[in-house]
């Protein structure tokens, strides 16, 4: 979850009401759903119903029902992206699997990488 403050659903409301400036977007988390009002306070975490913590919903059609019924009409979604590292990691392991040369015996390895670190 990305690291916000938190807005109760009846201040949302608020700033639904007065034609605030602001967006709300759905961000993909841990397998639901978090919603997120971004504002000049900066990004804001809804709470649950207890107002408690940031609430969390299993699909889409709660967001939309919940943010419309405090007034929010449209919102954004952000889907969870894979960290460019990993990412990346996945990429290499791809092409080394799929490289046609025959493979280099492990202790031939690690002869490159110490000769490459001495070489240092």
């Amino acid at each position: 979850m990305m690291k916000a403050q938190t807005i109760e659903a009846a201040v949302l409301a608020k700033l639904a009401a007065a034609g605030g400036h602001f967006s709300v977007s759905a961000q993909e988390e841990g397998g639901g759903w978090v919603v997120y009002v971004h504002d000049q306070q900066g990004d804001r975490a809804l709470l649950d119903l207890e107002g408690k913590a940031a609430a969390v919903f299993d699909v889409l059609q709660a967001v939309e029902q919940r943010l419309q019924s405090v007034g929010v009409a449209q919102f954004e979604i952000r889907e969870q992206q894979p960290n460019d590292y990993a990412a990346w990691l996945m990429a290499e392991v791809r092409e080394a699997l799929d490289d046609p040369a025959p493979p280099i015996p492990h202790a031939e390895a690690m002869r490159r990488v110490r000769a490459a670190i001495k070489a240092k």
